[in-house]
Order: structure tokens, then sequence, then C-alpha cells
């Protein structure tokens, strides 16, 4: 397909999603730059990520910068510039990834209608906050996808468009594919369910073949998780509270979500145990504290967390009105701030997240030869496969993990 086609297509589309005209005025400057290289250096129009990529490479050498990990983040609009290209020449059309804030998607009538009582129907307690928005999400998305396509009523919808949907999430990580395909599926069943659409494509839908233990999740070393809390600021009342939420995660191994979920009735100061129902799995969990925890958090309620009774969660911000945090924060930027103050580089292909650290919990178990499935009922997973991914580095200690936990509750 020729870069004149595709541009042509993009333009129409950023208009019709209501694009600000200097967005749209960048991304023609940026295609008449990409059309005259590609004449240049190939002596025709065709265009395919291959050539987009050596035009950012020898223009911005922004290939180079980028595996090295220098890109900076106002470069990271040039390459989603080659990615639309290149993602309109394969599927026609404006991909969820490219949508901003002040470009929020907008269904017409007809979809808009369905969205509306697809949402009433996600309104249940039995679905989290967090598994609602993204399902609320990926029907928005796939819906405008439909309508991009000349989709004008869902009961022309085949497994050809959704397996056309499916391939456009190509890039993404697996995890973020699994969440989109489960999403979807999720959806085509409401459909089924509701007599919207009489033909049952979730069924069909599979998430790709692609092995969960493939990846090995990130952790950190001992010398330094102790660099990286020792950094942390234990005077002032955010260092207090974020010092008692990272010890949470790293030496209890709770999610950061059961971490900005903690309230005053979780925890037995008599008994030293900390008993929550998990956000993520809905399981009660019933931990014994250790001294360190415990007298982390007690010195942030007590010297640290402001004096504000509105509220019986245990962290808050630290602005007002005092607020929990939401369920989209997942306070990375707390574990970045507290690495820049320790001297620990960030490497891109490494998390520097909450989540690093309950990963650094099941590694540091398993070295005080913690049996795997005490470890599993700590982590608050549903099975020792899940576990296992965590600690795949070790496989020898993983064969002697065969005792039965016997300290820990879990139901």
């Amino acid at each position: 397909m020729t870069l004149t086609v595709i541009t042509d297509g993009l333009f129409s589309l950023l208009e019709k999603n209501n694009y600000n005209p200097a967005t749209i005025k960048f991304y023609k400057r940026e295609w008449s730059k990409i059309s005259r290289f590609i004449l240049s250096e190939y002596g025709d129009e065709e265009f395919d990520m291959e050539r987009g990529m050596a035009y950012l490479e020898k223009t911005y050498n922004l290939v180079t910068k980028y595996n090295d990990g220098t890109l900076s983040r106002q470069r990271v609009q040039l390459l989603r510039v080659v990615h639309m290209l290149e993602d309109y020449r394969l599927h026609q059309v404006l991909t969820q990834r490219f949508y901003a804030s002040k470009n929020p998607l907008k269904l017409n009538d007809y979809f808009s209608v369905i969205h509306e009582k697809y949402v009433e129907f996600l309104n249940s307690p039995e679905i989290s906050k967090s598994t609602l928005k993204h399902y609320k999400r990926t029907s928005l998305v796939f819906m405008d996808y439909l309508t991009q396509k000349g989709v004008s009523d869902i009961k022309e919808l085949d497994m050809e468009l959704c397996n056309g949907y499916i391939k456009t999430l190509a890039g993404f990580s697996f995890k973020t594919i699994e969440q989109d395909i489960c999403g979807l599926r999720h959806f085509l069943r409401y459909l089924n369910e509701s007599n919207i659409f009489e033909n049952h494509f979730a069924d069909k839908i599979h998430v790709p073949l692609v092995s969960k233990t493939s990846h090995i999740p990130s952790a950190w070393k001992p010398e330094e998780l102790k660099k990286l809390l020792a950094a942390v600021d234990r005077n002032s009342p955010i260092g207090k509270r974020d010092y008692a939420m990272m010890v949470l995660a790293c030496v209890m191994g709770l999610r950061i979500s059961d971490i900005k979920a903690l309230r005053f009735s979780n925890f037995d100061w008599n008994k030293k145990v900390l008993a929550i129902v998990q956000h993520k799995t809905k399981k009660s969990l019933t931990l014994p504290l250790p001294d360190q925890v415990g007298w982390a958090v007690i010195d942030y309620i007590k010297n640290g967390r402001p004096d504000y009774d509105g509220s019986d969660y245990v962290f808050l911000k630290h602005m007002p009105p005092f607020n929990s945090f939401s369920d989209s924060d997942h306070l990375q930027q707390r574990i970045i701030y507290h690495m820049q103050k320790a001297g620990i580089r960030r490497d891109k292909d490494r998390h520097s997240g909450f989540h690093s650290l309950r990963q650094s919990a099941a590694s540091i178990m398993l070295e005080m030869e913690t049996p795997l499935p005490v470890i599993t009922t700590v982590l608050g997973h549903s099975d020792m496969d899940i576990t296992a991914v965590y600690l795949k580095t070790d496989i020898q200690k993983l064969a002697e993990c065969v005792l039965p936990p016997e300290d820990f509750a879990h139901e």
C-alpha cells in the first residue's frame, strides 16, 4: 500500500475522531518527511514498518536510542507516527493505542445504546472495579473498530471481523492481549445472552498460545532492595507511608490493590495478624504480621498519617481532601522516586513498580526454603503453577517444596 493511500485514510479518521488541528498538522508534517525519505531511498511510495523504522533511525537515531534506553519521551511520539501508518496499512483503522484523553472515543447512536446497556449489565458486585473498567474500555474500542470497518448493525459481525480486531493488538504484551481477549469474549457472551446477537463467537476466540512461563518476572536483588528501602526518608510523613506500603509488598507479598484497600479493621494487633479479602480473587487471606511490617504501619498511623477521621483507609494521599488512592493509581511513580534517590538505574526490560516488590517477596521466601504451598498461600495465588512462574529461577529448590502450609489461613 502506498504512503499516499495510507495518509489519506488516516487524515480522514483523525478528523472524524476530532483530533486537535495542531496534532493533525504534526502528523502531516512527519508524513511528508517519511514520503521524501522513502522516495529517495527506495524509488517508490510503498510503505511498511521496516521502511518506517529505517527513516526513524537515519533521521533521529531513534532505534539506537530506544535500544540503549536513552530515548526521550518527546521522541516516542515519532515512533507512534510510524506505528500508526503500519497499523492502517494492515488493518485500515486508527487503532486504539493512539486514542488519548483529549480524543475520547465516541460511538454513534446505535452502538452507544448497546454500550450503555452493557455497562448497566457490568454493574455487579461480583466484578471488581478494575475489571469493570477494563471490560467497558474493551467493548468501547471494539465497537469503534466495527464502526471504522463500516459495520452499522451488530448482526453483521462475523469471525473475520473478530479476528481482524485481535490482529490490531499485535505489538502489545502478552498480558495486555490476554486481558483484551478476555474482555472481548465477555462482551460477545453478553450480546448472545441478551439476544442481541445469536452466534456463539465467544467460544471460538482463544488466547494466543504464548506460555505464561515464557517470561521470568522482574525481582529485586537483596542488596538492591536494602538500598531502595534505606533511601526512603522515614522522618517525613510521606516517607513513612511509602516505607510501610513497600514492606507490605516486599516482605508479605501483598498486591498493591490490597495494600491501597487496607482498613484499620484488617489489623488484629493483639494476635499480630492481617486479615483481608483479596481484591483480585475475592478470597479471604489471613497472614501473620512480622514485627518489621507491623511497626512500620504503626509508625505511619501514629506519626505520619494525616490527622483525618473522615476515612478508615490506612493509607491516604497527603493532599486535601486526603482521599484514599484510586483503583487506577498503581503508585509506580513512588517506587521510581525512591529508586532515583537510591541511585538505582531503571532498565527498560525490568519492572519498577509495586508488583516487582511482590515478586521479590516470592524469591526471598524461596531462599529461606519456605515450602511452595506456603508461598502460594501468602501470595494469594489460586494454584501453585502460577506461583512457580515467580520462582522458576531456582528449579532445584522447587523440587523440595513439598510441605503443606501450617501457619496460614486461606479460604
